[in-house]
């Protein structure tokens, strides 16, 4: 493992019921969950920012759940990224990051998740440029997640290089391939699984065996990607295996990093 990295390395969401009994104790009440969550990992990303601006009390509330070295990455609102496709946003994105400022250092990084349809034309990246301008990065790091191929091109890496925004590396079966690029001083991977796969029907156990794919990137992310960037952000989610806790704690020991098992309340179970 290399060393100097800060390497947080988390799931997509908390607040999964089938996680009741297996990372959860079974009686625990949801309010609880972030701290038990944060009892085991160091970072989570926040899905539920896409749907919705926090209001700063629930912010706050995060940020009292979770120790000072516990770090949030957090969708941008779809109302932004979706509905208005990144044009005349800024009476959406003021409100949005200053709620999210609230978390102070444990505001790790936002991602801009970019909608499947939205192409590589002329008019799409003038739009992305002209909103890469308004967007504060002295004072909060980004990630940006295009989901359409024709976005794989040197004119978009270079763009995101100008402006320090990660492009978001992918592991996802049908969308994108993975793209090892860096376009900034930090990585942001997300690894998707396939949320139609029919062997997952619950999210409380692995179900799909994906160790060597998890080996295969742990050797990119020591070679190609850790010795070029001083933090990185990586993300699990339940249709990656099955069980993104699991998953998490498998990656962390394939990388040499600490792991952490949950405490359920009763005799415990491996999470690989």
């Amino acid at each position: 493992m290399t060393t100097g990295v800060d390497t947080y390395i988390g799931t997509i969401g908390w607040t999964y019921k089938d996680w009741l009994g297996v990372f959860y104790p079974h009686d625990m009440n949801p309010r609880d969950f972030l701290g038990h969550y944060a009892s085991v990992f160091d970072s989570v990303e926040i899905d539920s920012t896409f749907y919705h601006i926090p209001r700063p009390e629930v912010v706050m509330a995060w940020h009292a759940r979770t120790p000072s070295s516990f770090r949030f990455t957090a969708k941008v609102p779809g109302a932004i990224t979706h509905r208005h496709t990144l044009a005349d946003i800024d009476d959406l994105l003021t409100p949005f990051l200053s709620s999210m400022a609230l978390l102070g250092e444990r505001l790790g990084c936002l991602l801009v998740q970019l909608p499947p349809a939205f192409r590589h034309t002329e008019d799409t990246f003038a739009r992305v440029a002209s909103f890469l301008e308004r967007l504060p990065t002295e004072d909060f790091r980004f990630a940006m997640e295009f989901r359409h191929p024709s976005w794989i091109a040197p004119q978009t890496f270079d763009l995101l290089r100008k402006h320090n925004v990660a492009w978001t590396l992918q592991d996802h079966p049908t969308l994108m391939p993975p793209v090892f690029e860096l376009t900034a001083d930090f990585a942001y991977i997300r690894w998707m699984g396939d949320n139609e796969d029919p062997r997952i029907s619950h999210v409380s156990a692995i179900v799909v065996d994906r160790t060597q794919e998890l080996i295969s990137w742990a050797d990119r992310l020591r070679h190609d990607i850790l010795p070029r960037v001083h933090t990185l952000f990586g993300f699990f989610n339940n249709h990656f295996s099955g069980h993104s806790p699991a998953s998490c704690n498998q990656m962390k020991r394939v990388l040499g990093l600490p792991v952490t098992m949950p405490d359920t309340g009763q005799r415990q179970m491996s999470l690989f």
